[in-house]
């Protein structure tokens, strides 16, 4: 694995200009496995006027070309999937069976979705009056700021990109400092496949100095980030100062209702994986778990047996299913959150230790935990932990379970489990996120 990665401006693979460098660590041993560039904000700044120099020209190129350009960083994607995905598993913690079989695949797939979506780009003629006619124009924005997400690197990055540059915007792309090589990776590709210089800019630096001067820079018109919700309300707060558009993605606490006709078997095989799929990560995992009193302690002892089964340990391995955490500050946040739920009342079920086996001892390993009899209100059930730790509370009825779901400041995603779809329905009308399942958790469409 090569230690050297560079990052790209105006199509060069260069340093930090201050010849700075951030180690990169394996979350599964601990060991150094690249050195990348620490940027400054100098360096920053000449990323966005590289693409402030490039975004008209690459505009004026018709969207099949920009298209093509597309393409071929999916075909070097696939052409390097076993690398990329020894890759993104070793930077972050992601088991291969998720890297391998998801991560990369779709990478390479959303870059050829929206390479397509380039051929469909049209406006509308509206009537306006009598004799006169309105038209829609799709136009680029312009340049664009991209701050991604460790938890998904290069997958989260990919779908910022792609729709970025297909509708004729340039792109600078601030990755995670823990987990930023298989985007520094996607720089090469980028040089390789002949993207013009300065339409894909990638600079690695820390958030609070990189990603506050991209988010603040006068010619990035819109920023796009992926991360938690506090750094998401600095970023809002940044952008408002220049009235710049943010869209982002941020955490949620989902919520996950079992209810007493639901098929235990598909429920518990749900629940294991919307709660333990990338150990937790995830902002669509589920972590309060609403379960009818008529099944509540059967579903718990069957989800504890299923959920102590899951092979845990080196993430390379095949049948790996829980890897580490993707950094130690973190691994010790989802630690503390495990301590204060034990000193709250709730009964810890499986799990509140670290593991220690010869593939764990040495990693930022958390072990699959799950709390019963949890207070709705305690803090287990009301901030994201973003691990693999859980919360279960028993409820009486459908209503409860509603009112229970929707008592958050999150609203991202729940699920529903029952064989009563009618039910399933008019629950789903009352819950307010942005997505409700029901009989699935994380389903991919």
């Amino acid at each position: 694995m090569d230690s050297t990665y560079s990052m790209l401006i105006e199509g060069r693979l260069v340093q930090a200009s201050g010849g700075v460098t951030m180690e990169v660590v394996n979350p599964a041993n601990r060991e150094v496995i690249a050195k990348v560039p620490k940027a400054d904000p100098t360096d920053l700044d000449a990323a966005v006027e590289a693409a402030a120099r490039a975004q008209w020209a690459w505009a004026a190129q018709h969207p099949v070309d920009r298209g093509r350009v597309l393409f071929e960083l999916a075909r070097l994607i696939r052409d390097h999937h076993d690398e990329l995905v020894r890759l993104e598993t070793a930077q972050y913690g992601g088991p291969v069976f998720k890297t391998g079989r998801f991560d990369i695949p779709a990478a390479a797939g959303i870059l050829e979705y929206y390479a397509g979506v380039g051929r469909g780009l049209t406006g509308l003629t509206l009537p306006v009056g009598p004799s006169a006619r309105a038209m829609t124009v799709r136009e680029p924005l312009g340049v664009v700021g991209l701050i991604t997400p460790w938890n998904f690197p290069l997958v989260t990055a990919i779908a910022k990109i792609a729709p970025a540059l297909i509708t004729g915007n340039t792109c600078v792309v601030k990755p995670p400092s823990c987990a930023p090589l298989t985007v520094l990776r996607l720089g090469e590709f980028a040089v390789e496949a002949g993207v013009p210089a300065g339409v894909l800019n990638i600079v690695t630096g820390p958030g609070g100095s990189i990603g506050e001067a991209l988010v603040t820079h006068p010619k990035v018109v819109k920023i796009n980030f992926t991360g938690d919700s506090e750094t998401g309300k600095r970023i809002m707060s940044l952008a408002s100062g220049a009235v710049k558009p943010v869209a982002c993605e941020l955490g949620g606490k989902n919520a996950f209702i079992v209810l007493g006709d639901a098929d235990l078997d598909a429920a518990v095989e749900g629940a294991v994986w919307s709660s333990f799929f990338n150990s937790g990560q995830n902002c669509g995992s589920a972590s309060r778990f609403f379960v009818h009193e008529s099944i509540y302690d059967e579903f718990a002892g069957r989800f504890v047996a299923a959920a102590v089964k899951l092979p845990m340990g080196d993430p390379l391995r095949p049948e790996t299913m829980i890897g580490p955490v993707a950094y130690e500050a973190h691994r010790n946040r989802i630690e503390g959150f495990i301590e204060r739920a034990r000193g709250s009342g709730a009964i810890l079920l499986l799990g509140g230790e670290r593991p220690d086996t010869p593939e764990t001892r040495n990693g930022f390993f958390v072990s699959p935990t799950i709390f019963a009899d949890c207070d709705p209100k305690m803090e287990l059930m009301q901030e994201e932990v973003f691990g693999p730790v859980v919360g279960l509370t028993p409820v009486r009825t459908p209503d409860e379970a509603v009112a229970l779901t929707n008592d958050t400041r999150y609203g991202l995603c729940a699920s529903i489990w029952t064989q009563d779809l009618r039910l399933g329905m008019v629950m789903a009308e009352q819950i307010r996120t942005g997505t409700v399942w029901i009989n699935q958790h994380l389903a991919i469409v």
